[in-house]
């Protein structure tokens, strides 16, 4: 017997009926709180950011010359099961519509952005643009190769006889970017190493805001030759002229020597001597222009500079 006053202790049957009747129903029972946290859970606000494209109606003839912003943040709120299926690729580009604005402050709205059903948009970074515009003219052109680099030792690209076809294009553009330009010029053109003249295809580089009407690449030559530049020595010649007594300022010059380069190696093996053509009695302060003596056919030569003082020792 059980004392008076005493629990009786807890039967293992009651135990087991508590744990074990009604099971099904118990476990159904907890599928179903499960399953209604979850789905009160997962409706529950989210919010995601994503990027939106932006491109602008303009008006007639206008170019726009502020900064440009191709595209805004936007904060997306909505249940999280709608949050976690979206993809900001199914987000339309926005289109600002300028063409009745004249300049200053446009601001970028959320009713712009369409967002799937049960989403709305709640920001937008940044929730403006200012604008401001030039009148387009158009004009023609030259045409500007950009060579870099230097050729093979010994050689130089002959800048005056560059080719490039064609020689002028139309641009069009802002009239205050337009109306400064002489030129456009090309990608960056590398002539390292070479040795020889050569063409090739180029691609025009206009400035920001500036349209080219010519479609594709341009062709462009580049005539390379042998090149030597020193300093020799000037020689007083004439009849009845004794170099001994005669000084001549400067007394060496800058000889510049281009065409073929085995021509230009052949000078240069027999020597460059540039000499002043004097008057058989030269007056003191006169000027004499130099020459070199014995240059190939061919060869093109370049003193500096090109005349020098008479004096006597």
């Amino acid at each position: 017997m059980t004392p008076a006053g005493a629990r009786e202790p807890a039967r293992p049957g009651l135990l087991k009926a508590i744990f074990v009747e009604h099971l099904g129903v118990k476990v159904l029972a907890a599928l179903l709180t499960a399953t209604v946290f979850l789905l009160v859970g997962s409706d529950e606000p989210r919010e995601i950011t994503a990027r939106v494209g932006v491109a602008y109606a303009l008006p007639e003839g206008k170019v726009l010359v502020s900064e440009r912003i191709d595209e805004v943040k936007v904060t997306i709120k909505g249940p999280w099961r709608r949050i976690k299926r979206f993809d900001e690729r199914e987000l339309d580009r926005i289109t600002l519509d300028v063409t009745k604005v004249r300049g200053g402050e446009v601001p970028i709205t959320a009713d712009l952005i369409d967002v799937p059903d049960g989403l709305e948009v709640t920001s937008v970074t940044p929730a403006a643009v200012v604008v401001a515009f030039e009148n387009r003219i158009e004009r023609e052109v030259d045409v500007a190769p950009v060579l870099i680099g230097q050729p093979e030792l010994g050689y130089a690209v002959v800048a005056g006889e560059i080719r490039v076809e064609p020689r002028r294009v139309k641009v069009r553009g802002p009239e205050g970017v337009i109306a400064a330009m002489s030129q456009v010029h090309t990608q960056d053109l590398p002539v390292d190493g070479r040795s020889r003249t050569f063409q090739t295809e180029a691609t025009l580089i206009p400035p920001t805001w500036v349209e080219v009407e010519w479609k594709g690449t341009v062709t462009v030559d580049v005539p390379i030759t042998g090149r030597w530049t020193g300093q020799a020595r000037v020689v007083a010649a004439g009849d009845g002229i004794d170099p001994t007594k005669i000084t001549l300022s400067p007394a060496t010059v800058e000889v510049e020597l281009t065409g073929p380069k085995d021509a230009i190696d052949r000078l240069l093996a027999s020597g460059v001597h540039p000499t002043a053509r004097l008057a058989s009695r030269p007056a003191v302060g006169a000027v004499a222009e130099v020459a070199v003596d014995g240059v190939p056919s061919g060869v093109q030569v370049v003193v500096r500079p090109t005349e020098v003082r008479v004096g006597k020792r």
